[in-house]
Parts: C-alpha cells; sequence; structure tokens
C-alpha cells in the first residue's frame, strides 16, 4: 500500500529521494520550499513540484509541509540536529504524528 500523497521541503538527501520515489511511482507528491527554491545545494530543481513560500524562512517551509501531512517520517543517523530537530518539534506541537527512524547500527 502507497501513501496518498508525499510531501518534502526539496532538500538534498531523503527529501529528493523521497520525491524521486513517487514520482517514478506515479505516487502524488509535493510539498513547501522557500522562496527562490532555496536548498543546501543551491535553487532546488523544478522537476519537484514544490510550491514556494512567501520568505525564504526555511522554518515557515518547514511549518506548512508538517502543517499540510497526515504524518512525518524522520530517517536520520544520530543525534537530530537544525532543521530535522524543528521538524520533530513542530510535529510535536501542534500534536501531528511523527515517527523517527535512526539509521544508525545501535553500539555493540
Amino acid at each position: 500500500m502507497f501513501p496518498d500523497k508525499i510531501i518534502s521541503g526539496g532538500q538534498t538527501g531523503v527529501d529528493r529521494a523521497a520525491l524521486d520515489v513517487a514520482i517514478s511511482l506515479a505516487i502524488p507528491c509535493g510539498g513547501w520550499c522557500p522562496q527562490g527554491r532555496l536548498a543546501e545545494d543551491g535553487a532546488i530543481p523544478k522537476r519537484y513540484p514544490l510550491t514556494e513560500t512567501a520568505s525564504a524562512d526555511y522554518d515557515q517551509r518547514t511549518r506548512l509541509n508538517v502543517r499540510d501531512s497526515g504524518a512525518t517520517l524522520i530517517l536520520n543517523s544520530g543525534l537530530l540536529a537544525g532543521g530535522t530537530l524543528r521538524t520533530l518539534e513542530l510535529a510535536r506541537d501542534t500534536a501531528r504524528p511523527c515517527f523517527v527512524v535512526d539509521l544508525d547500527p545501535p553500539p555493540a
């Protein structure tokens, strides 16, 4: 069973991988990105169907994506930080379901 829609902010890594999979499997996808399609590596490619926010503020993008999602999945290695931590905080603050998967193996 596939999700109804994949929502992503279009940043590098898991964000774009989720959009790539959605596009390849014809799963509806989209989400919000900062004005100017800002990302860590420059502009987010136009092939990703994202809507720009009114500002270049990453927090606004994150708030809108958490708000518009049915649940949030965070795939991370190690401690959460930066925008990933902020996503978790916003999901908790708004009582939205959020699942965190730590991809680091447990210590032996």
